[in-house]
């Protein structure tokens, strides 16, 4: 059942970011003919300071997630009741903080552009973007109950309708008004229905979680929520810091033009990563349901399986950004009627770029098990460090060196603490093993994705006659041959064959269930 869901799950993220892809890079397009690059570079700042700001939430949802688990396993309706009412208290708090908070930041905005962009109504724009983040507070917490009874497909199926919708409305707003105030309304509307929509159907499917709304977890298990969240707050502060302050960095030191360049990459990749997410995501229920119910041997070797398949998709995804990113980057630019030089980064840019890319992504699954294990306790302070040196790193390099400063900082920071602590936690205190399988691990992945990268780039580099054409035919060369050299690799090993006898029952059970309720319905 476990595998069944987290298949299922894997089936609904996958389809909804890629018609999200689709309909988000159309949006993008349409969104830079019609706006000046100053418009892509204040969404990144605002998004950024509002980032920031949800360093408030302090991790509530992972923590809250991890004490879910237990209960959800067992069917402990008054458990799960007391949890989700103490969810929504923190969550109640959390909006409310982030909303004053932001109207603080008003009178400070021109700080964080230094060049003032020739916008009308910036300060109003900057509230409908805070309005946005607010909202996301409200009612979002119930969809933490339908997740951890592995069914994430639910939520993600309302997501997709309401996003649709979202991007259609948007491109008619962009194509017929040219009004990017109602374009953010548009957005701020749809989120507000998605979270509304979705507390409902988990209301409708868990009506015990609404019976008595005072009913709170006990003290001593408050004190350990609390605990847990304080720990989870350090592990926000790092990610919050590191990974949305950058921009504002740059907006600072550079200005926000370098901001809006590198906003077009980030919206291809955070699609990219939102995606995966999506898919690691989908086995995060059955993660916590695992190290709950089975023996270590067995939580470790679905590890193992799962470590291969991220290496798997993140490698490949980071020779492709290498491969495709800057043809790509020129015929979006000739689509939407721009000049390159106003979408196009340097090359050295594009490599930090995607060397973060791919550190960020090898840690996803070590950070799922240690989360459904809930681990964050043993490497609370490593968050500190990590901004520090992300921080002086970064400012240092920028005054130097210009943009490319502040990614190198990140990879930096990353190297220096991340890289380390969390599989070291994960294996000592989740696995029980020794750190030195990861690091062997990773060491054969990197140097895999070394080696096999740059012969498919090389193979790649003769494909060159400009525009789509050269896009589509890179795509399909870094595909097959990247994807062929890994499978003439790893297509012997454990991990490998786990993963294919695994889909393949999880096919073959769905075949078997839809020929028989055809077979039901014609007789």
């Amino acid at each position: 059942m476990r595998t069944r869901n987290s298949f299922i799950n894997f089936l609904a993220n996958t389809g909804s970011y890629t018609i999200n892809l689709i309909l988000s890079f159309v949006t993008r397009t349409i969104f830079i003919h019609v706006f000046s690059a100053a418009y892509l570079g204040i969404n990144g700042v605002f998004t950024n300071i509002l980032s920031v700001l949800s360093l408030s939430e302090l991790g509530i949802g992972v923590a809250m997630n991890y004490f879910l688990y237990t209960p959800i396993a067992s069917e402990d309706k008054k458990t799960i009741r007391q949890f989700m009412n103490l969810y929504r208290v923190m969550y109640t708090v959390v909006g409310g903080f982030v909303g004053i908070a932001g109207l603080c930041l008003v009178p400070f905005l021109d700080f964080f552009l230094k060049d003032q962009p020739d916008i009308e109504g910036i300060t109003f724009i900057y509230i409908l973007y805070l309005a946005n983040t607010v909202v996301s507070y409200m009612w979002g917490y119930k969809r933490a109950i339908i997740d951890g009874h592995q069914k994430s497909y639910i939520g993600t199926f309302y997501n997709t309708v309401f996003t649709t919708t979202q991007f259609i409305l948007q491109i008619i707003v962009l194509l017929v008004f040219e009004n990017f105030i109602l374009y953010l309304v548009i957005q701020i509307g749809c989120s507000i229905a998605t979270n509304f929509v979705v507390a409902r159907k988990a209301n409708k499917m868990y009506p015990y979680i609404t019976e008595d709304r005072r009913d709170f977890p006990s003290k001593e298990t408050r004190k350990e929520v609390f605990k847990n969240v304080g720990a989870m707050s350090l592990h926000k502060l790092g990610d919050v810091v590191v990974n949305n302050t950058d921009n504002l960095i740059m907006s600072t030191a550079v200005g926000v033009t370098i901001v809006g360049m590198l906003s077009n990459y980030q919206m291809i990749q955070a699609s990219i990563i939102t995606a995966l997410n999506g898919l690691f995501g989908a086995f995060t229920a059955s993660i916590g349901n695992l190290t709950v119910e089975e023996d270590d041997e067995s939580v470790f070797r679905v590890y193992k399986t799962l470590q291969f398949l991220c290496f798997w998709l993140y490698s490949f995804c980071s020779v492709g950004f290498m491969v495709v990113f800057t043809p790509f980057m020129e015929a979006w630019a000739w689509v939407a009627g721009k000049p390159s030089e106003e979408l196009v980064i340097p090359m050295a840019m594009l490599l930090v770029f995607t060397a973060n890319f791919y550190m960020g992504g090898m840690r996803r699954v070590i950070l799922t098990f240690r989360d459904a294990m809930g681990l964050y306790w043993y490497d609370r302070y490593k968050p500190i460090f990590e901004v520090i040196i992300n921080l002086v790193v970064s400012i240092v390099l920028v005054i130097k060196i210009g943009a490319i400063g502040v990614m190198i900082g990140t990879l930096v920071s990353t190297m220096t603490t991340c890289f380390w602590v969390e599989p070291l936690v994960t294996y000592k205190y989740g696995f029980h093993r020794k750190v030195r399988h990861y690091f062997g691990l990773f060491t054969k992945y990197t140097l895999t994705t070394i080696v096999v990268g740059g012969l498919t780039y090389y193979i790649c580099h003769f494909i060159n006659m400009g525009g789509i054409l050269e896009v589509i035919l890179k795509i399909l060369a870094c595909t097959v041959v990247y994807n062929g050299i890994i499978l003439l690799l790893y297509g012997r090993t454990q991990e490998f064959k786990i993963l294919w006898e695994e889909t393949m029952k999880i096919l073959k059970g769905w075949y078997e269930r839809k020929f028989k309720k055809k077979n039901e319905d014609s007789n």
